[in-house]
Protein backbone atom coordinates (compact mmCIF):
# COMPACT_ATOMS: atom_id res chain seq x y z
CA UNK A 1 0.00 0.00 0.00
CA UNK A 2 2.68 2.28 0.57
CA UNK A 3 4.37 2.03 -2.56
CA UNK A 4 1.39 2.91 -4.22
CA UNK A 5 0.72 5.86 -2.44
CA UNK A 6 4.12 6.65 -3.27
CA UNK A 7 3.45 6.03 -7.00
CA UNK A 8 0.73 8.10 -6.77
CA UNK A 9 2.20 11.18 -5.39
CA UNK A 10 5.26 10.83 -8.18
CA UNK A 11 2.24 10.44 -10.49
CA UNK A 12 0.79 13.76 -9.68
CA UNK A 13 4.13 15.58 -9.82
CA UNK A 14 4.91 14.75 -13.26
CA UNK A 15 1.74 15.20 -14.18
CA UNK A 16 1.72 18.71 -12.91
CA UNK A 17 5.52 19.47 -14.30
CA UNK A 18 4.59 17.99 -17.79
CA UNK A 19 1.28 19.88 -17.94
CA UNK A 20 -2.38 18.96 -17.43
CA UNK A 21 -3.18 19.92 -21.05
CA UNK A 22 -0.53 18.95 -22.78
CA UNK A 23 -0.22 14.96 -24.55
CA UNK A 24 0.78 12.06 -22.57
CA UNK A 25 0.50 15.06 -19.43
CA UNK A 26 -2.25 12.69 -17.62
CA UNK A 27 -0.60 9.00 -18.44
CA UNK A 28 1.27 9.19 -14.93
CA UNK A 29 -2.05 9.84 -13.44
CA UNK A 30 -3.24 6.04 -14.85
CA UNK A 31 -0.44 4.13 -14.13
CA UNK A 32 -0.76 5.14 -10.38
CA UNK A 33 -4.32 4.75 -11.06
CA UNK A 34 -3.71 0.81 -11.99
CA UNK A 35 -1.27 0.91 -8.52
CA UNK A 36 -4.21 1.64 -6.43
CA UNK A 37 -6.57 -0.54 -7.79
CA UNK A 38 -5.75 -3.73 -5.41
CA UNK A 39 -6.80 -1.90 -2.44
CA UNK A 40 -10.08 -1.46 -0.90
CA UNK A 41 -9.03 1.04 1.70
CA UNK A 42 -7.74 3.66 -0.99
CA UNK A 43 -10.72 3.07 -2.94
CA UNK A 44 -11.23 7.19 -2.24
CA UNK A 45 -8.18 7.84 -3.97
CA UNK A 46 -8.80 5.95 -6.69
CA UNK A 47 -12.61 7.89 -7.12
CA UNK A 48 -10.87 11.04 -6.64
CA UNK A 49 -7.84 10.23 -9.24
CA UNK A 50 -10.99 8.77 -12.24
CA UNK A 51 -12.81 12.48 -11.55
CA UNK A 52 -9.32 13.92 -12.67
CA UNK A 53 -9.39 11.69 -15.44
CA UNK A 54 -12.61 12.20 -16.75
CA UNK A 55 -12.81 16.07 -16.64
CA UNK A 56 -11.34 18.61 -19.11
CA UNK A 57 -11.90 21.36 -16.42
CA UNK A 58 -8.41 22.20 -15.34
CA UNK A 59 -9.49 23.71 -12.76
CA UNK A 60 -11.29 21.21 -11.45
CA UNK A 61 -8.29 18.87 -12.05
CA UNK A 62 -5.90 21.32 -10.47
CA UNK A 63 -8.01 21.26 -6.94
CA UNK A 64 -8.44 17.52 -7.10
CA UNK A 65 -4.84 17.00 -7.35
CA UNK A 66 -4.01 19.16 -4.57
CA UNK A 67 -6.45 17.24 -2.21
CA UNK A 68 -4.93 13.67 -4.01
CA UNK A 69 -1.59 14.90 -2.78
CA UNK A 70 -2.51 16.28 0.47
CA UNK A 71 -4.89 12.96 1.10
CA UNK A 72 -1.45 10.96 0.28
CA UNK A 73 1.19 12.49 3.21
CA UNK A 74 -1.88 11.91 5.58
CA UNK A 75 -2.62 8.40 4.36
CA UNK A 76 1.37 7.87 4.64
CA UNK A 77 1.39 9.05 7.95
CA UNK A 78 -0.91 6.79 9.07
CA UNK A 79 0.19 3.52 8.12
CA UNK A 80 2.05 2.67 11.63
CA UNK A 81 -1.73 2.41 12.69
CA UNK A 82 -3.53 -0.69 12.38
CA UNK A 83 -6.11 0.51 9.60
CA UNK A 84 -6.88 3.07 7.32
CA UNK A 85 -10.14 4.65 7.22
CA UNK A 86 -12.20 3.25 3.77
CA UNK A 87 -15.39 5.86 3.92
CA UNK A 88 -16.00 7.53 0.69
CA UNK A 89 -14.27 11.03 2.00
CA UNK A 90 -12.02 9.63 4.61
CA UNK A 91 -8.73 10.22 3.02
CA UNK A 92 -9.75 13.90 1.00
CA UNK A 93 -11.83 16.41 2.70
CA UNK A 94 -12.98 18.45 5.59
CA UNK A 95 -15.50 20.43 9.01
CA UNK A 96 -18.38 22.91 12.98
CA UNK A 97 -20.84 24.16 18.08
CA UNK A 98 -23.30 23.22 21.65
CA UNK A 99 -26.52 23.72 24.25
CA UNK A 100 -26.62 21.32 27.14
CA UNK A 101 -22.97 19.38 27.78
CA UNK A 102 -22.73 16.27 26.87
CA UNK A 103 -21.37 13.16 29.15
CA UNK A 104 -18.08 12.84 29.60
CA UNK A 105 -17.37 9.76 28.21
CA UNK A 106 -19.26 11.34 24.83
CA UNK A 107 -15.67 13.87 24.88
CA UNK A 108 -12.93 12.15 25.92
CA UNK A 109 -12.01 10.58 22.57
CA UNK A 110 -11.53 13.72 21.37
CA UNK A 111 -9.88 14.49 24.47
CA UNK A 112 -7.19 11.70 24.18
CA UNK A 113 -6.81 12.77 20.13
CA UNK A 114 -6.24 16.50 21.10
CA UNK A 115 -4.11 15.37 24.06
CA UNK A 116 -2.26 12.71 21.53
CA UNK A 117 -2.58 9.85 23.81
CA UNK A 118 -4.12 8.07 20.97
CA UNK A 119 -2.99 8.37 17.00
CA UNK A 120 -5.91 9.43 14.35
CA UNK A 121 -6.20 6.18 13.18
CA UNK A 122 -7.02 4.74 16.94
CA UNK A 123 -9.75 7.92 17.43
CA UNK A 124 -11.29 7.99 14.02
CA UNK A 125 -14.08 4.87 15.24
CA UNK A 126 -14.95 6.46 18.04
CA UNK A 127 -15.86 9.79 16.63
CA UNK A 128 -17.77 8.03 14.00
CA UNK A 129 -19.75 6.40 15.86
CA UNK A 130 -20.25 9.63 17.88
CA UNK A 131 -21.29 11.80 14.90
CA UNK A 132 -23.35 8.67 13.23
CA UNK A 133 -25.52 9.02 15.96
CA UNK A 134 -26.04 12.49 16.67
CA UNK A 135 -29.18 14.32 16.80
CA UNK A 136 -30.03 17.93 15.65
CA UNK A 137 -31.63 18.04 18.89
CA UNK A 138 -28.52 16.97 20.62
CA UNK A 139 -25.82 19.28 21.93
CA UNK A 140 -23.71 20.54 18.58
CA UNK A 141 -20.49 20.39 21.17
CA UNK A 142 -19.47 16.99 18.70
CA UNK A 143 -19.91 18.93 16.03
CA UNK A 144 -18.16 21.54 16.97
CA UNK A 145 -15.12 19.59 18.10
CA UNK A 146 -14.81 17.71 14.99
CA UNK A 147 -14.80 20.83 12.67
CA UNK A 148 -11.99 21.86 14.55
CA UNK A 149 -9.35 19.26 13.55
CA UNK A 150 -8.37 19.33 9.84
CA UNK A 151 -8.46 15.88 9.75
CA UNK A 152 -11.58 14.51 11.20
CA UNK A 153 -13.58 17.81 10.16
CA UNK A 154 -14.97 16.03 7.02
CA UNK A 155 -16.78 13.27 9.18
CA UNK A 156 -19.01 16.44 10.82
CA UNK A 157 -19.55 17.92 7.20
CA UNK A 158 -20.74 14.30 5.79
CA UNK A 159 -23.26 14.53 8.56
CA UNK A 160 -24.24 18.16 8.16
CA UNK A 161 -24.81 17.76 4.72
CA UNK A 162 -26.97 14.38 4.87
CA UNK A 163 -29.53 16.65 6.51
CA UNK A 164 -29.70 18.92 4.04
CA UNK A 165 -32.54 22.22 5.38
CA UNK A 166 -32.37 21.23 8.54
CA UNK A 167 -28.20 22.12 9.11
CA UNK A 168 -29.07 25.78 8.16
CA UNK A 169 -30.08 26.53 11.66
CA UNK A 170 -26.72 24.74 13.19
CA UNK A 171 -24.30 26.32 10.43
CA UNK A 172 -25.44 29.89 11.48
CA UNK A 173 -24.83 28.81 15.54
CA UNK A 174 -21.61 26.90 14.37
CA UNK A 175 -20.15 30.21 12.46
CA UNK A 176 -20.58 31.37 16.30
CA UNK A 177 -18.31 28.76 17.67
CA UNK A 178 -15.37 29.68 20.02
CA UNK A 179 -12.44 27.48 17.72
CA UNK A 180 -11.63 30.08 14.77
CA UNK A 181 -11.12 26.63 12.55
CA UNK A 182 -14.82 25.85 13.33
CA UNK A 183 -16.24 29.01 12.34
CA UNK A 184 -14.13 28.70 9.21
CA UNK A 185 -15.54 25.59 7.98
CA UNK A 186 -19.37 26.68 9.17
CA UNK A 187 -18.74 29.26 7.02
CA UNK A 188 -17.66 27.55 4.01
CA UNK A 189 -20.82 25.35 4.77
CA UNK A 190 -22.93 28.64 4.47
CA UNK A 191 -21.56 29.17 1.23
CA UNK A 192 -23.16 26.03 -0.33
CA UNK A 193 -26.59 27.67 0.81
CA UNK A 194 -28.83 29.57 -1.48
CA UNK A 195 -31.38 30.97 1.38
CA UNK A 196 -31.12 34.25 2.17
CA UNK A 197 -30.70 33.92 5.79
CA UNK A 198 -27.62 31.83 4.93
CA UNK A 199 -26.38 35.37 3.12
CA UNK A 200 -27.30 37.34 6.15
CA UNK A 201 -25.40 34.98 8.68
CA UNK A 202 -22.36 35.43 6.70
CA UNK A 203 -22.36 38.77 6.42
CA UNK A 204 -22.45 38.80 10.42
CA UNK A 205 -19.40 35.98 10.64
CA UNK A 206 -16.89 36.46 7.85
CA UNK A 207 -15.52 39.58 9.54
CA UNK A 208 -14.56 36.72 12.54
CA UNK A 209 -12.91 34.14 10.63
CA UNK A 210 -9.44 33.13 9.88
CA UNK A 211 -8.53 34.51 6.36
CA UNK A 212 -7.74 31.34 4.72
CA UNK A 213 -7.10 30.48 1.22
CA UNK A 214 -9.63 27.81 1.08
CA UNK A 215 -12.30 30.07 1.96
CA UNK A 216 -11.16 32.71 -0.36
CA UNK A 217 -11.04 30.13 -3.15
CA UNK A 218 -15.14 29.61 -2.27
CA UNK A 219 -15.92 33.33 -2.46
CA UNK A 220 -14.16 34.00 -5.50
CA UNK A 221 -17.59 33.57 -7.06
CA UNK A 222 -19.82 35.83 -4.31
CA UNK A 223 -18.78 38.94 -5.31
CA UNK A 224 -21.40 40.35 -3.04
CA UNK A 225 -19.24 39.41 -0.22
CA UNK A 226 -16.53 40.76 -1.28
CA UNK A 227 -16.72 44.34 0.26
CA UNK A 228 -16.45 42.48 3.66
CA UNK A 229 -13.31 42.42 3.61
CA UNK A 230 -12.30 45.23 0.88
CA UNK A 231 -13.93 48.33 2.03
CA UNK A 232 -15.20 50.27 -1.55
CA UNK A 233 -11.52 52.06 -2.33
CA UNK A 234 -9.22 49.11 -1.71
CA UNK A 235 -6.57 48.68 -4.54
CA UNK A 236 -6.11 46.31 -6.91
CA UNK A 237 -3.45 43.76 -7.34
CA UNK A 238 -2.58 45.26 -10.04
CA UNK A 239 -2.75 48.94 -8.25
CA UNK A 240 -0.25 47.22 -5.77
CA UNK A 241 2.37 45.76 -8.07
CA UNK A 242 2.81 49.22 -9.59
CA UNK A 243 3.55 50.49 -6.82
CA UNK A 244 6.53 48.36 -5.73
CA UNK A 245 10.14 49.55 -6.16
CA UNK A 246 11.34 47.35 -2.75
CA UNK A 247 12.14 44.44 -1.02
CA UNK A 248 10.29 46.23 1.94
CA UNK A 249 7.18 47.54 0.11
CA UNK A 250 7.12 43.55 -1.19
CA UNK A 251 6.44 42.79 2.47
CA UNK A 252 3.81 44.58 3.18
CA UNK A 253 2.24 44.57 -0.24
CA UNK A 254 2.10 40.77 0.79
CA UNK A 255 0.60 41.39 4.12
CA UNK A 256 -1.96 44.32 3.27
CA UNK A 257 -2.94 42.77 -0.18
CA UNK A 258 -3.08 38.68 1.11
CA UNK A 259 -7.17 39.29 0.39
CA UNK A 260 -6.81 40.64 -3.08
CA UNK A 261 -4.32 37.77 -4.00
CA UNK A 262 -6.60 34.95 -2.55
CA UNK A 263 -9.30 36.33 -4.67
CA UNK A 264 -7.54 35.62 -7.99
CA UNK A 265 -8.33 33.23 -10.17
CA UNK A 266 -5.73 30.77 -11.15
CA UNK A 267 -5.06 32.45 -14.37
CA UNK A 268 -4.77 36.04 -13.24
CA UNK A 269 -2.87 38.23 -15.18
CA UNK A 270 -1.76 40.21 -12.57
CA UNK A 271 -1.01 36.92 -10.54
CA UNK A 272 2.20 36.37 -13.75
CA UNK A 273 3.18 39.79 -13.02
CA UNK A 274 3.54 39.35 -9.71
CA UNK A 275 6.01 36.58 -10.02
CA UNK A 276 7.37 38.37 -12.50
CA UNK A 277 8.33 40.96 -9.54
CA UNK A 278 9.04 38.43 -7.04
CA UNK A 279 11.80 37.12 -10.11
CA UNK A 280 13.00 41.44 -9.90
CA UNK A 281 13.71 41.21 -6.48
CA UNK A 282 15.07 37.89 -6.31
CA UNK A 283 18.98 37.64 -5.55
CA UNK A 284 18.98 33.33 -6.54
CA UNK A 285 17.03 31.06 -6.71
CA UNK A 286 16.51 29.76 -3.21
CA UNK A 287 15.79 33.59 -2.53
CA UNK A 288 12.91 33.58 -4.82
CA UNK A 289 11.11 30.25 -3.39
CA UNK A 290 11.75 32.24 0.08
CA UNK A 291 9.44 34.87 -1.48
CA UNK A 292 6.93 33.27 -3.28
CA UNK A 293 6.15 31.12 -0.50
CA UNK A 294 4.53 33.76 1.15
CA UNK A 295 2.35 34.37 -1.45
CA UNK A 296 -1.40 33.20 -0.06
CA UNK A 297 -2.07 31.26 -3.56
CA UNK A 298 -2.66 27.77 -4.42
CA UNK A 299 -0.57 28.08 -7.94
CA UNK A 300 2.42 28.43 -5.17
CA UNK A 301 1.18 25.46 -3.14
CA UNK A 302 1.65 23.90 -6.40
CA UNK A 303 4.62 25.23 -7.70
CA UNK A 304 6.00 24.66 -4.27
CA UNK A 305 4.53 20.56 -4.62
CA UNK A 306 5.93 20.07 -7.99
CA UNK A 307 9.62 21.37 -7.08
CA UNK A 308 9.13 19.20 -4.00
CA UNK A 309 10.19 21.81 -2.01
CA UNK A 310 7.92 22.17 1.09
CA UNK A 311 10.29 20.83 3.34
CA UNK A 312 12.01 23.87 3.24
CA UNK A 313 9.09 26.47 3.02
CA UNK A 314 6.13 24.43 3.51
CA UNK A 315 5.75 26.17 7.16
CA UNK A 316 5.99 30.12 5.99
CA UNK A 317 3.38 29.46 3.50
CA UNK A 318 1.15 27.38 5.94
CA UNK A 319 1.22 30.57 7.82
CA UNK A 320 0.75 32.49 4.75
CA UNK A 321 -2.09 30.68 3.25
CA UNK A 322 -3.59 29.51 6.59
CA UNK A 323 -4.69 26.32 4.20
CA UNK A 324 -5.70 23.65 6.53
CA UNK A 325 -5.61 21.05 3.93
CA UNK A 326 -1.54 21.59 4.50
CA UNK A 327 -1.78 20.42 8.10
CA UNK A 328 -1.10 16.94 7.48
CA UNK A 329 2.16 18.27 5.50
CA UNK A 330 3.34 20.37 8.38
CA UNK A 331 2.73 17.61 11.09
CA UNK A 332 4.85 15.37 9.19
CA UNK A 333 7.52 17.06 8.32
CA UNK A 334 8.31 18.90 11.53
CA UNK A 335 8.93 17.26 14.80
CA UNK A 336 9.04 20.41 17.06
CA UNK A 337 7.27 23.35 17.28
CA UNK A 338 8.67 26.95 18.73
CA UNK A 339 6.99 29.32 20.80
CA UNK A 340 6.98 31.72 18.05
CA UNK A 341 5.62 28.77 15.38
CA UNK A 342 2.58 28.04 17.64
CA UNK A 343 1.98 32.39 18.41
CA UNK A 344 1.46 31.81 14.27
CA UNK A 345 -0.91 28.54 13.97
CA UNK A 346 -3.12 29.55 16.27
CA UNK A 347 -5.07 32.21 14.06
CA UNK A 348 -6.61 29.08 12.14
CA UNK A 349 -6.91 27.08 15.88
CA UNK A 350 -6.46 23.90 14.25
CA UNK A 351 -6.98 21.14 16.65
CA UNK A 352 -4.21 18.73 14.96
CA UNK A 353 -1.89 21.34 16.71
CA UNK A 354 -2.90 20.89 20.29
CA UNK A 355 -0.80 17.98 21.27
CA UNK A 356 2.51 20.08 20.38
CA UNK A 357 0.86 23.59 22.28
CA UNK A 358 -0.17 21.26 25.18
CA UNK A 359 3.80 19.46 25.30
CA UNK A 360 4.77 23.05 24.96
CA UNK A 361 2.69 24.83 27.48
CA UNK A 362 2.01 27.62 25.39
CA UNK A 363 -0.34 30.03 26.47
CA UNK A 364 -2.12 30.03 23.12
CA UNK A 365 -4.66 26.82 24.92
CA UNK A 366 -7.53 29.17 25.12
CA UNK A 367 -7.63 30.77 21.75
CA UNK A 368 -8.79 26.94 20.56
CA UNK A 369 -12.01 27.58 21.82
CA UNK A 370 -13.93 24.28 22.40
CA UNK A 371 -11.57 21.76 22.41
CA UNK A 372 -9.17 23.56 24.77
CA UNK A 373 -12.64 23.36 27.24
CA UNK A 374 -12.53 19.57 27.15
CA UNK A 375 -9.08 19.63 27.49
CA UNK A 376 -9.73 21.20 30.65
CA UNK A 377 -12.91 19.22 31.66
CA UNK A 378 -11.50 15.37 31.15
Amino acid sequence: MQAALEILQEAIQHALALGLGRAGGLEPLRDAQRALQPYDALAPLAESLQRVLETDDTRVQLNELTRLYYACDQALARLHAYTLPTRAQDLLTEPTRQTAAPALEDTEPFAALFRGDISLAQAMPAIYERIARWRPEDSILPLQLTLAHSSIAHIAIEKLQSLGSDALPLLIRLAGSKNPLTRLRACELLLERPEPKATAALRSALPQVPRALPLFQKLRSRTDLHQIFLGENAPTLEQWLAALHTREQLRQMLQRAAIQIMLQPPDSAALRLLSEKLREFARFESDYLGLIAAVPHERVTQYILVQNRFSGVGFQHFVATLDYRLTPMVLNHSTRFWGSDLDKVVRLGDAAFLPHVLQANHNSLRHYGEPAQILKQN
